[in-house]
């Protein structure tokens, strides 16, 4: 299993996840992700706050970015 790390982009700062989770893939890494995204997003909204620009980076113990996922992307608005 590979360890990904789940770091939160708000605006210029970068917020590291310093514990980091083992999942078998890149795919689930993915889906991790936007299950917080969709957590944090519907916090932001009972708060009343701004939800464009967050960005979760995934990346690899070694620093390397698996996917860029803006937290908006989770959205569904039809």
């Amino acid at each position: 299993m590979t360890r990904y790390y789940f770091n939160y982009r708000i605006g210029g700062l970068l917020e590291q996840d310093p514990d980091g989770s083992e999942l078998p893939d890149d795919e689930s890494a993915l889906e991790e992700a936007k299950s917080a995204a969709r957590e944090l997003l519907a916090a932001k909204v009972l708060k009343g706050d701004i939800v464009d620009g967050d960005v979760f980076e995934i990346t690899t113990s070694d620093g390397t970015i698996v996917e860029t996922l803006p937290l908006r992307s989770v959205l569904t608005l039809t």
